[in-house]
């Protein structure tokens, strides 16, 4: 790195740490609301990790990943002042979230220019949602943290098999899995084309290890008690989320108040809460709603698959019939136009140029 590409990094992680400041200055969360209070209350005062109750009681959870909870449970622990806890927490995530813009600094070196890397860590670094989320209590900031150490760390066990690579690799993998259990399928995939281009079983094996036995408490706990070997159980609420007859391209609310949104549900719900609190009640929950949904797709399968299509294009680009507050906010719209048209690109250079396969697998994982 030369000194002027040394002095515009740091310029960057300068710009970075008091845009963030600023932002949790001024619109960061000043109580813990929503699924994470709940959790965070039940862990505090009740001793279980917990989102649902019934009948005011708490019943175990298997419907949400278990990290960012004990993360925030974890400093709750020496804070009991609200506000000081709260800036704790916001003050982790910015550590971590600068600590990703230097990671997207490296991962780009490896794979563009000095000058593109640059660039494209400036953007990055400076990129709205990804400095408002720090002032939020929300696992975003942590998930962005860990995904980039995954993809560097993968990046560096091809290029250099050695212990420290394997050990971030794995680390960051495992704890991926408990904050998002669908992550499990990357890793999967992740250490099956390792393989394929290196032949170094034992490192696959020693990387295997070490991410089940990372998690392998929780998996333990959720076997004990729900006699299934998973991290987290919501498909059927994913499912039924989004295949309903009153969904929408933007999704629907569903959290708490399932049966409002779908009343069809509504009589089983009740007769599942009857029962009374019971250690199985959150997988027994999913299971309802996974065969409500899987109804609901049999019954118009063409209307669910449009709706696939135009939920696509949304994502890609921007939903021209979203109903979110300030949807339509330059902030929020500018932002993903840009990177809507930028991603467009980076797909037609990743198939026209036929650039590393290594580098078309990270892109993929983004």
């Amino acid at each position: 790195m030369t000194k002027i590409q040394k002095y515009y990094l740091f310029i960057i992680l300068i710009l970075s740490i008091i845009s963030r400041i600023i932002t949790i200055y001024l619109y960061g969360d000043t109580e813990v609301s929503n699924e994470w209070g709940i959790i965070l209350n039940n862990l505090e005062n009740k001793d279980i990790l917990s989102v649902h109750s019934v009948q005011g009681t708490p019943v175990p959870n298997i419907f949400m990943p278990p990290l960012y909870p004990f993360f925030l449970y974890v400093i709750k622990i020496f804070f009991n002042n609200l506000n000081l806890y709260l800036w704790t927490v916001q003050f982790i995530q910015l550590i971590f979230s600068i600590i990703s813009v230097y990671l997207i600094y490296l991962i780009t070196r490896n794979l563009f220019s000095r000058n593109l890397s640059i660039i494209g860590t400036g953007i990055f670094s400076l990129f709205p949602l990804n400095v408002y989320a720090v002032s939020q209590i929300s696992s975003i900031t942590i998930q962005i943290f860990l995904l980039n150490l995954f993809i560097y760390s993968y990046l560096k066990i091809f290029k250099d098999v050695n212990y420290k690579h394997i050990f971030l690799f794995s680390i960051s993998s495992a704890l991926l899995i408990l904050l998002r259990g669908e992550f499990f399928v990357f890793v999967i995939l992740s250490l099956i084309y390792f393989y394929i281009k290196n032949k170094k079983l034992d490192k696959v094996i020693i990387i295997s290890l070490i991410t089940v036995l990372i998690i392998s408490p929780y998996l333990y706990r959720n076997y004990k008690l729900f006699n299934v070997v998973t991290i987290t159980k919501s498909s059927g609420y994913n499912l039924l989320k989004g295949n309903h007859p009153r969904t929408k391209v933007e999704g629907t609310g569903m959290f708490s108040k399932v049966e409002q949104v779908i009343p069809e549900v509504k009589s089983e719900l009740e007769k599942l809460k009857s029962e009374g609190p019971q250690v199985k009640y959150d997988l027994l929950q999913d299971q309802i709603l996974m065969k409500q949904a899987i109804k609901f797709i049999k019954e118009d399968p063409f209307k669910y698959l449009n709706l696939y299509v135009k939920k696509f294009l949304s994502f890609m680009f921007i939903d021209l019939d979203a109903s979110y507050p300030n949807y339509y906010s330059p902030m929020h719209t500018v932002p993903k136009i840009i990177i809507s048209i930028l991603s467009l690109l980076g797909i037609i250079i990743v198939f026209s140029a036929r650039i590393n396969i290594t580098n078309y697998f990270i892109t993929l994982l983004y």
